[in-house]
């Protein structure tokens, strides 16, 4: 039980306080008192003792009664809400957090973990933390015992038994004597361990003195996921399993694995061994792909064995992590054509989004595949595809003209039988089918949910959704991590258009439903599509920050979100990056200018890291920031691409603004490795006094 009460180490400040029930027997009487304990300091709090003299024994219904009454005389005789105990003395922003907790409240006072700590962890839930617990404090070089019983520095606790924190929800508490980890489950106790990991400077392994905190906090979405692409290029498991890992790191909990597409198979199904002795490999001059980095021969290509497949599910569950399989069907399917030609006719097969053939054959084969991925995956959720069909191949098909000519279906209704035979199938498995939002929604299961990718999603979750349908928003134009993080001429091969930092950030999932309707919303999830992706290092620059910003719109409440706030705490998270070995984009660095005395305006371009100002100041002064710990900033004035041998910047710089000649500067960061960051670029321009331009 939690009441709050002014911390005896200093009056001006109040903190948790734990109350304790004290009963001792004294003769034919029990005394019964309450224990007011400061849980930053441990010292007695004032009004420490409230004594209770009862004649004869106190039953336990009297006894609560008594309890309660006490802690309501303390609140009413000065005590504060636990609410406002949440503020705190020291930045939030300072400690970094990523995504931003609900509810936290930071202090100067710090606990300086002992280079041996004890941790209790009582049943498997709490024990399973606690073995990844001690692997991070081992790194950190620090000695931990778990126990059972007894004094410890660290207590984990799935006993918290509070309806708010639900499945995910978690208490963190760290005190100058100890930290506790609550939550209703082991999978809140995983997302408390990642809160205090974040704690802890990641630049510095020896630096174990970490802030006190009060935490309470809770997921905004059930499915915050992530999408990969392991088909038009492939990825190997350690890649695979660093991909969950930072994404587990980031409280994220779905990974979406595509497994299947025209240009390759990538699962193991041992009825039908030709998907991978023939269609897991393709030329490596494939359209639509890019060489991969490493040929490997006349051929490229890859698949997982049920041994790997098994790994990565389990890895990803031990993290919190639900694996969502992809096959795709009916479209996308020439690698499972070439395979086995009866799978459509080859005849009339278009070079991409080649359909199957709605034939019994067909879909005997599909209930094999997909039986093995029940087998497989044991996650509630099972994806099915059904994107980009290319429906017209389906006009000399034989099954697919049968099927007309018999039901008087259209090719739509064709495609709609696809998802709706074989979610029904999964049905039957007791698993959820998901499709992209492409297929026919009217006659899909309940039960099946919609995956909504299109460009006009808007209107799809809204149509889905009424229909009785969860959706997901994987909305192309925010979500789309494949594409550009910034100015096309300075960032790798993209496919698509460009989705800032900034973008993805500002980007609200529920803002596509009417409040009616958000619990359909099951959350939103990112997806890196990889035509251009051949390997680790590119995948995870597209992946990173971008992931960071998905993690906390999926995450954190919507009043909570501020850009501005996102980017001041993204430092700490690079630092974690670097010192994990994860690749990521460099933000370019941002102009910030002051016009003494005068207004001016700013048009700002985040998709060409560009800002325009015009101003009727005849000086002003810019100041360079960027988010990198230890980037080193270099700029020009004259317009030019800066690089590590332009100026380096040190402090504000004034300038003198001539009217009629516009100030052009360009600034890159240049992180410790010597990774260079895109350019961006501010262009002063002077305007009259009223405004406008001379």
């Amino acid at each position: 039980m939690i009441i709050t009460r002014a911390c005896p180490m200093d009056s001006s400040k109040y903190r948790p306080a734990a109350a304790f029930l004290c009963v001792a027997r004294h003769g034919h009487r029990t005394v019964s008192r309450i224990k007011l304990q400061c849980e930053q300091c441990f010292k007695p709090a004032r009004m420490t003792y409230k004594r209770i003299i009862v004649e004869k024994v106190l039953n336990p219904h009297t006894l609560t009664l008594v309890v309660f009454g006490v802690l309501l005389a303390v609140t009413l005789t000065g005590g504060i809400t636990r609410a406002a105990a949440l503020n705190g003395n020291y930045s939030v922003t300072k400690l970094g957090l990523i995504p931003l907790p609900r509810q936290v409240a930071a202090y100067k006072t710090k606990w300086q973990v002992p280079d041996s700590v004890r941790i209790i962890a009582v049943n498997p839930p709490q024990r399973h933390v606690a073995h990844f617990l001690l692997g991070f404090l081992k790194r950190r070089g620090i000695a931990a015992k778990i126990a059972s019983t007894g004094p410890a520095q660290i207590t984990l606790s799935t006993a918290a038994a509070d309806p708010q924190l639900g499945r995910e929800g978690y208490r963190l508490e760290v005190t100058r004597h100890g930290a506790a980890l609550s939550a209703n489950t082991g999978h809140g106790l995983f997302y408390a361990l990642q809160t205090f990991e974040q704690l802890f400077n990641p630049a510095q392994p020896t630096d174990n003195a970490i802030h006190d905190v009060a935490i309470t906090d809770w997921p905004r979405y059930r499915w915050r996921g992530v999408m990969l692409d392991c088909v038009r290029h492939f990825f190997p498991v350690p890649v695979v399993e660093n991909f969950i890992r930072v994404a587990a790191h980031y409280k994220l909990n779905i990974f979406h694995w595509h497994l299947t597409d025209d240009q390759g198979w990538r699962i193991e199904i041992p009825q039908y061994p030709r998907l991978t002795t023939i269609g897991a490999w393709r030329p490596n001059a494939t359209p639509f792909c890019s060489p991969p980095a490493a040929p490997d021969g006349p051929r490229y290509g890859g698949f997982y064995t049920d041994a790997q497949i098994a790994a990565v599910v389990n890895y990803a569950r031990r993290r919190g992590i639900t694996v969502v399989p992809e096959i795709d069907i009916p479209g996308h399917g020439r690698a499972a054509i070439a395979s086995y030609l009866w799978l459509a006719d080859a005849k009339t097969m278009p070079p991409i989004n080649t359909p199957l053939s709605p034939s019994p054959r067909t879909f005997h084969f599909l209930i094999i595949v997909f039986g093995d991925l029940v087998s497989l995956f044991p996650g509630q959720f099972i994806h099915l595809g059904g994107d980009e069909v290319n429906l017209q191949a389906w006009l000399h098909d034989p099954a697919a003209e049968q099927l007309m000519r018999q039901r008087h279906w259209t090719l739509n209704q064709v495609h709609d039988y696809f998802a709706r035979r074989l979610a029904r199938f999964l049905a039957s498995k007791g698993r959820r089918a998901v499709v992209w939002n492409d297929v026919p929604a009217q006659y899909l299961p309940k039960g099946a949910v919609i995956e909504c990718w299109s460009w006009n999603s808007s209107n799809i979750v809204l149509k889905d959704a009424r229909l009785g349908h969860d959706v997901i928003v994987a909305w192309s134009r925010k979500l789309y991590f494949n594409h550009s993080q910034g100015d096309l001429k300075y960032e790798p091969h993209p496919v698509g258009g460009i989705d800032t930092l900034r973008e993805t950030y500002n980007f609200n999932p529920s803002s596509l439903l009417p409040k009616t309707l958000r619990q359909r919303l099951l959350g939103a999830e990112a997806c890196l599509w990889t035509e251009a992706i051949a390997t680790a290092h590119h995948l995870f620059y597209q992946l990173l920050p971008r992931e960071m910003a998905l993690a906390e719109i999926s995450w954190t409440p919507l009043k909570e979100q501020h850009y501005s706030n996102f980017v001041k705490r993204t430092a700490r998270q690079y630092l974690w990056l670097r010192a994990n070995h994860y690749n990521f984009r460099i933000p370019p660095p941002s102009f910030h200018f002051t016009a003494r005395g005068r207004s001016f305006t700013a048009t700002r371009n985040p998709s060409h890291n560009a800002t325009d100002i015009h101003t009727a100041s005849p000086t002003g002064l810019v100041r360079i920031t960027d988010p990198v710990p230890g980037a080193k900033i270099y700029y020009t004035r004259n317009g030019l691409l800066p690089n590590s041998h332009s100026t380096p910047y040190t402090a504000a710089i004034a300038l003198t603004i001539i009217s009629g000649k516009p100030l052009v500067l360009r600034g890159i960061a240049v992180d410790p490795s010597g990774r260079s960051s895109a350019p961006s670029r501010l262009d002063i321009n002077t305007t009259d006094t009223t405004g406008h331009a001379p």
